[in-house]
């Protein structure tokens, strides 16, 4: 299955009918499909920005686009799968934990302020019961 007909109609490249960079005339951004379906072309003259379609869906995304100005419609790849599958079993190198420098979020750093307040709540109300019965 390929982008309908009705899709490609209303469809148009993101970088020319947008903001600052928005083309003149009456339908800038026109797009048109190409290598068997799989990719979508901007056809604005100084444009050159190619969308690829990853499992029947068109990735409308500038810096998508913007990754094959350079490349020639005949040399465009085959674009892929939507989301790239990733192993089950990561190395400790590979996991997120071992990526992240940031340490814990705000959350858990808040989670562990509360839970030593009430540590010391706990304790000094012990304290202060001990007290009322000397």
């Amino acid at each position: 299955m390929t982008v309908s007909q009705d899709l490609l109609e209303i469809l148009r490249c993101p970088h020319c009918v947008s903001g600052d960079t928005r083309k003149s005339g009456d339908d800038p951004g026109r797009l048109k499909l190409e290598r068997d379906g799989k990719w979508l072309v901007c056809q604005e003259a100084d444009c050159h920005r190619k969308y690829p379609i990853k499992e029947d869906i068109p990735v409308m995304l500038i810096d998508e686009g913007s990754k094959w100005m350079n490349t020639a419609i005949e040399d465009l790849p085959e674009p892929g799968k939507l989301v790239e599958e990733r192993s089950m079993s990561m190395s400790s190198a590979e996991s997120p934990a071992a990526t992240c420098n940031e340490g814990p979020s705000p959350m858990v750093w808040i989670g562990m302020g509360a839970a030593v307040v009430l540590i010391l709540m706990v304790i000094g109300g012990l304290f202060m019961h001990r007290n009322k019965k000397l």
